[in-house]
C-alpha cells in the first residue's frame, strides 16, 4: 500500500505514525510545511504556506497535486484537519482520503473568527472517506461538525521503549512532562504544592520549555517552592523513559487535553499519575487504580491529594504498578497501527467510499 501523509513532519506524533507504517512494509511519503528533523525514513516534500494570493494558491495546490500524483498513492492521510485537512481537501476526490483530528483543530480552531472557521471546518470534514480521532471525547467534539462516522484510533505507547521500571524508594518525587504553555495548567501544580504543609518532603522536575517558562519560574520563587523543583528543559526522546522513571508521580493539571500521551507514558513505566478530569484524560487514566482524577478548579482537592502522596509515597508507588497492564491492554501503539491500517483497508474496499 502506498500512503501519502499530509502532516507536520516536525511533530513526534507524525514521525511515529510514519515509522509505524514503514515498519509494516508500506511505502510512505510525507508532505509538510515544516522539515523533518534529522534523517527522515521516507521522502518529505515541503509545502509552501504563508500569505496567499490567488496566483500563489493555484501554484501551491497545483504543485501538491502534481507531486502527490507522481507518488501514485492508494490512500491520502491528512493529520490535523484545520491545516493539513485543508491541503488534502484541495486535492479533490482523485484518491481515497482519511483525515485524523488531533485536538486543537476541532477544539480551538472553530471558536476563532466567529462562524467562519466553523463553516470552514464543516466543509473540510465533508471531504474525507473516513475520519479518525484519538479519543472518544475528541470523536464527540468532531461530531459537532460532521454527520460522518468518526472512528476512534488512539495514539498509544511504544512499549518497547516505555517498559515497567522498578519502584523508587525514599521521599516522593514527581514530574511534569508537558510544554510550558498556559493550556497545561502548570501554575495550578505550583499553587497546590505551595499549600502542602512545609514539613512534607518532596522533590519535583518540570521538563520541556515554552512561552510560560520565565513566568512559571518566577511564580515558583514567589510561592516558596523553587528550592524543591528542578527545571530540566527539553529532553531527548531517547532519554525520556529514564528521566520520567526518576519520578513516582506524573502531574497533569491541563485546562484542555484531547487525549493524554504523557500520562500514558508514565503509566507504562509503572508510575502513578494525577490529572484534571477534563477532555480525554479520564479515558487514559483509571481513577484510583492507575492514578487520581481531580475536578478542574478544585485546588483544595489537589492540595489534599498531593499532601497524601507526600505522606505515603509507597501508596503512590503501589498504584503505579497497575499502570503497565492498563496501557498494554488498551494503548499499545502497535495495535493502534493495526487499527489505522484496518481503516485504510475499509476505505479501499469497493464501494466503501463515502
Amino acid at each position: 500500500m502506498r500512503i501519502a501523509v499530509l502532516a507536520d513532519a516536525a511533530s513526534v506524533h507524525t514521525q511515529r505514525w510514519v515509522q509505524g507504517l514503514v515498519d509494516r512494509g508500506f511505502l510512505v511519503s510525507v508532505w509538510s510545511e515544516r522539515e523533518w528533523p534529522g534523517d527522515a525514513p521516507v521522502a518529505v516534500y515541503r509545502l509552501k504556506s504563508g500569505s496567499w494570493t490567488r496566483m500563489r494558491w493555484a501554484d501551491s495546490v497545483g504543485r501538491l497535486r502534481d507531486s502527490v500524483g507522481a507518488f501514485r498513492p492508494d490512500i491520502v492521510h491528512a493529520h490535523y484537519v484545520s491545516r493539513y485537512g485543508l491541503w488534502a481537501a484541495w486535492l479533490g476526490r482523485r484518491w481515497p482520503r482519511v483525515f485524523s483530528v488531533w485536538g486543537a483543530d476541532v477544539e480551538v480552531f472553530p471558536q476563532a473568527h466567529g462562524g467562519l472557521n466553523r463553516y470552514l471546518l464543516r466543509a473540510i470534514l465533508a471531504q474525507p472517506d473516513r475520519i479518525t480521532a484519538s479519543s472518544r471525547y475528541l470523536a464527540e467534539v468532531t461530531r459537532q461538525y460532521t454527520s460522518k462516522p468518526v472512528t476512534v484510533v488512539p495514539f498509544g505507547i511504544d512499549r518497547t521503549r516505555f517498559r515497567p521500571k522498578p519502584p523508587n524508594r525514599g521521599p516522593l518525587r514527581w514530574v511534569i512532562n508537558k510544554a510550558l504553555e498556559p493550556v497545561y495548567g502548570i501554575d495550578v501544580a505550583l499553587e497546590a504544592w505551595a499549600r502542602v504543609p512545609r514539613d512534607r518532603i518532596w522533590e519535583g522536575q518540570i521538563l520541556g520549555t515554552g512561552t510560560e517558562k520565565a513566568r512559571l519560574e518566577r511564580l515558583a520563587v514567589s510561592l516558596g517552592v523553587a528550592d524543591r523543583i528542578h527545571w530540566r528543559g527539553p529532553v531527548a526522546p531517547a532519554d525520556l523513559p529514564e528521566v520520567l522513571a526518576w519520578a513516582d508521580l506524573g502531574i497533569y493539571p491541563s485546562r484542555r487535553e484531547s487525549f493524554g500521551v504523557a500520562p500514558l507514558e508514565m503509566q507504562a513505566l509503572g508510575r502513578a499519575v494525577m490529572a484534571h478530569r477534563v477532555g480525554g484524560l479520564p479515558e487514559v487514566i483509571r481513577s484510583d487504580v492507575t492514578g487520581y482524577l481531580i475536578e478542574p478548579g478544585d485546588l483544595e482537592d489537589w492540595v489534599r491529594h498531593l499532601t497524601a502522596a507526600a505522606d505515603d509515597p509507597e501508596a503512590v508507588r503501589r498504584l503505579g504498578q497497575n499502570g503497565p497492564d492498563w496501557v498494554a491492554e488498551r494503548y499499545d501503539f502497535q495495535h493502534n497501527v493495526d487499527q489505522m491500517v484496518a481503516v485504510y483497508e475499509a476505505v479501499l474496499k469497493r464501494g466503501d467510499r463515502v
